[in-house]
């Protein structure tokens, strides 16, 4: 009867060997993997931390602001942090003394803004695009800018503090046309 049983648990023993032999080969095999792709905003996000990596010299503002407009490109339309890497691009172009340029991204960085539904950031970026604008001496381009922003402010996607805060922006814009236009 020992050598029964021990015949038993050897052939249980060999069956549960054959069993799960398979199991341990499959488990062995390498998976295989989906490849690697780079996406748009994988992109993007290289061309920002490019950007932010450069160091903070005025020399270096101009090739930020090509960076910051190849991460705005590399992104789609619908991507909200396009807006945010207009604008960063616009600061450098006008930092880097390229007004016109700066003035340009400005405003597509408030259009960006509007059509992906950020209130705040557009009416911010128009104020900004009208200052630079008043700055050229563009007088009618700049008011039209300047009311776009105020057009923005009585949206009710902003909150009080936002409203306040723009408020504030568009009375030291106002004190700017005046005071140029009285020039």
């Amino acid at each position: 009867m020992y050598a029964t049983v021990r015949s038993v648990l050897r052939a249980g023993a060999a069956a549960i060997a054959i069993c799960t032999v398979p199991a341990i080969a499959a488990a062995q095999q390498p998976v295989p993997l989906d490849p690697v792709r780079v996406t748009a905003t994988s992109r993007a996000e290289q061309f920002e931390a490019e950007a932010a990596a450069l160091p903070t010299m005025m020399k270096e503002f101009k090739k930020a602001a090509g960076l910051y407009e190849r991460a705005a490109e590399a992104r789609t339309p619908q991507d909200a942090a396009r807006a945010t890497n207009l604008r960063q691009a616009a600061y450098h172009r006008y930092y880097a003394g390229d007004t016109r340029a700066g003035g340009r991204l400005m405003e597509r960085a408030a259009q960006q803004s509007a059509a992906t539904g950020d209130v705040a950031l557009a009416a911010n970026a128009y104020i900004d695009a009208a200052l630079i604008a008043n700055e050229r001496a563009e007088t009618d381009r700049a008011l039209d800018l300047g009311r776009k922003a105020e057009l923005l402010v009585n949206s009710p996607l902003l909150d009080e503090a936002q409203r306040a805060g723009l408020l504030g922006r568009i009375a030291g814009w106002h004190q700017v046309a005046m005071a140029s236009q009285q020039k």
